[in-house]
């Protein structure tokens, strides 16, 4: 995931709601401020890519091999090639990335891509990944924003 202007804006945003709760002994709600935004950036990032993701063509994708990152997990991010409808060859590097291996080198997948951006692909089948982890932080920030506005309303 890339960082933009919004991201910056806000985390600036989210320090200063920190530091004013703080500073009123209101943290609480101000941490539940905070998701309320976290929650507007993600909806627009997942608007943003769902716009994008309309715009793809379909290709067929041969996995050339893996690239391999090493964290607390060792991560592999699927390399393909595939044509584009102009007739360039194109080789990316998948943003999405596996445990293990997934396929084989040689296995040829559908792809889409976005015609004015070529390296951006994504796997037909697995779409939902672009979008996957911003879902995720919604429904279990949620949880925990929820059980602070419970604490909020019993403390009262």
């Amino acid at each position: 995931m890339k960082a933009e202007k919004i991201d910056f804006a806000w985390a600036a945003v989210s320090m200063l709601i920190v530091g004013i709760s703080y500073k009123n002994r209101r943290l609480t709600e101000g941490l539940i401020i905070i998701y309320a935004l976290m929650v507007v950036v993600f909806i627009f990032h997942i608007l943003r890519i769902r716009k994008r993701m309309s715009g793809c063509l379909d290709s067929f994708g041969t996995i050339t091999g893996y690239h391999t990152a090493k964290g607390r997990k060792k991560r592999c991010f699927p390399i393909v090639k595939y044509d584009t409808q102009t007739g360039r060859e194109i080789t990316s590097v998948y943003s999405v990335a596996d445990n293990g291996m997934r396929y084989e080198t040689g296995d040829v997948e559908i792809v889409c891509y976005d015609p004015d951006d070529p390296t951006f692909f994504f796997f037909n089948s697995r779409k939902e990944e672009l979008t996957r982890d911003y879902y995720r932080f919604i429904i279990f920030g949620g949880v925990i924003a929820a059980l602070l506005l419970c604490y909020l309303l019993m403390k009262k």
